[in-house]
């Protein structure tokens, strides 16, 4: 995006034609410039004398004192790794070289991490081992637009992710059918061919249930299997006790028998 400045301290945001988000941006995108002049803004440092009086603005050597002081104390008392440094998940590599040095050398602790630690390791862990990528998507965005179906699980990215959503809109007005797996009415699952509102914490069940269905009607692809996967026996012999009736009770999703007739796909009425 183009940030554009206007009198004083006003500030415009302008999109970019990018060829991944064609000219769109989030909420958090249009947004930007606000925080700019925002009258809550911080300025400048903000101190305390004693624990629990008020904060009140300072200088950033009285700021930076303080830390420094702080830090010496401790790991003078607690040892080098007693401090540690957090980073974050929108700091550029060169940001990030930079704090993982100062930890190392300035401060000599091993301990630093950053708040992805739980929300992407374990899906980057997973892309690894499903398709070779630690992250992102391994085709390109464009080819959504161009697919027959779309299996959507525990995602709401016309909130989340809103550029990225013109091209699922795109793929049902070609006719494709998408169909969003999610405990919850969203803004996405409004927009999908097919809402599967299932019970929060069954989306195993499911896909264990789908993979039941595509093996024991002949839908999965035996060479590819055998060619580019391992252990598939084992994940046929756990998806062999989930039979139709026993993923209904567990996900609260109407017999698999409906996967005739897609728009029965629904809640069952209360029993």
């Amino acid at each position: 995006m183009h940030l554009r400045a206007e009198d004083g301290d006003t500030w415009t945001v302008r999109e970019r034609d990018f060829p991944t988000n064609r000219g769109g941006l989030c909420q958090k995108g249009w947004t930007a410039a606000e925080l700019l002049a925002h009258p809550d803004r911080l300025r400048s440092p903000l101190v305390r004398d004693r624990k629990h009086d008020p904060l009140r603005p300072a200088t950033w050597d009285t700021a930076l004192d303080r830390v420094v002081a702080a830090i010496g104390r401790t790991q003078k008392s607690y040892g080098k790794d007693a401090v540690g440094v957090f980073g974050g998940g929108s700091l550029t590599n060169e940001k990030a070289y930079l704090l993982g040095k100062f930890a190392r050398v300035a401060l000599g602790t091993s301990r630093i991490d950053y708040n992805g630690r739980f929300c992407m390791s374990s899906a980057a862990t997973a892309s690894i081992k499903a398709f070779g990528l630690d992250r992102g998507l391994p085709f390109p965005l464009a080819d959504i637009a161009h697919a027959e179906t779309i299996l959507l699980v525990g995602s709401n990215l016309a909130e989340t992710m809103p550029p990225v959503m013109q091209y699922f809109v795109e793929q049902k007005r070609r006719g494709g059918t998408l169909i969003v797996v999610d405990p919850r009415a969203t803004l996405t699952s409004a927009s999908a061919t097919l809402h599967l509102q299932i019970t929060p914490g069954t989306d195993g069940a499911l896909a264990n249930g789908l993979l039941h269905i595509a093996i024991q009607e002949g839908y999965i692809d035996a060479a590819f299997i055998a060619a580019r996967t391992t252990d598939f026996d084992a994940a046929r012999q756990v998806a062999s006790s989930y039979w139709p009736a026993r993923v209904e009770r567990i996900t609260g999703i109407r017999n698999a028998t409906c996967i005739a007739r897609p728009n029965s796909w629904e809640r069952p009425p209360p029993r």
